[in-house]
């Protein structure tokens, strides 16, 4: 299945710890663009678009990531959202993945169509540290998807889930890029993987992020290398 990533608007304000060391603040930096400010993107329609030939120039079966460089659910896009979420209801040929820190607001943002979920949209929470999981938990196990996941990054501290996964699918870990990244310790990474195999959740180790302890010992990994290390711990759990 092909992926993509699709950013109907960019630009966010910050939120919580995890977002200290925003990867998009960085690269916006890097070009003298305020990444504070949000914006319609150029592919804010990307979903409808039709070739020539009439066909959709993303085809049936390909899996979307939503909002990578913003939150789906900020308070600044509400304007926008409606119509968001009008083309996600019509490209049900399509998986769709939105990520968000902003657990709080998403009930309140579904469109009034929505039930129990469309079977073709997950929502990913991501929780940061162990006062995040613990706030941010509950309400994910309790809106109204029908793929639900966690992604752990930039994990900051040791995570204990205090509540039961299920119905979560699959949780994520990774550490944090930059030079100012903060350190992953690889004894949270396997703490989180022992949870989910005892609940029989999958898991993934996206990356050990840029400073990244194991065994006591400090290592500096650069960016190119951080997600095949990953691979090359062969951690990953998936679920029976």
């Amino acid at each position: 299945m092909d992926w993509i990533i699709w950013n109907p608007w960019h630009g966010c304000t910050k939120y919580s710890e995890g977002c200290q060391n925003c990867y998009v603040y960085r690269r916006d930096q890097r070009i003298g663009k305020d990444a504070s400010l949000v914006t319609k993107t150029k592919d804010y329609d990307l979903p409808m678009r039709m070739d020539r030939s009439h066909h959709c120039k993303v085809p049936a079966g390909s899996h979307l990531y939503c909002c990578m460089t913003s939150d789906f659910f900020l308070d600044k896009a509400d304007p926008w959202r409606k119509e968001v979420w009008d083309m996600i209801r019509l490209r049900n040929d399509l998986s769709i993945t939105i990520i968000t820190k902003r657990a709080g607001r998403v009930r309140s943002c579904l469109p009034p169509d929505w039930g129990d979920g469309w079977e073709h949209v997950t929502l990913c929470v991501t929780m940061e540290n162990q006062r995040e999981a613990d706030r941010r938990l509950p309400l994910l196990l309790d809106l109204p998807f029908r793929h639900k996941e966690i992604i752990c990054e930039p994990i900051l501290g040791p995570i204990r889930f205090s509540l039961p996964l299920f119905p979560i699918e699959q949780v994520t870990v990774g550490g944090e890029s930059g030079d100012a990244a903060r350190p992953c310790n690889y004894d949270w990474v396997l703490s989180i993987r022992e949870q989910c195999i005892s609940q029989n959740v999958s898991f993934f180790f996206k990356q050990t992020g840029y400073r990244f302890i194991k065994d006591g010992k400090g290592y500096l990994i650069d960016r190119s290398l951080q997600q095949s290390q990953a691979r090359k711990a062969s951690i990953d759990y998936r679920s029976t």
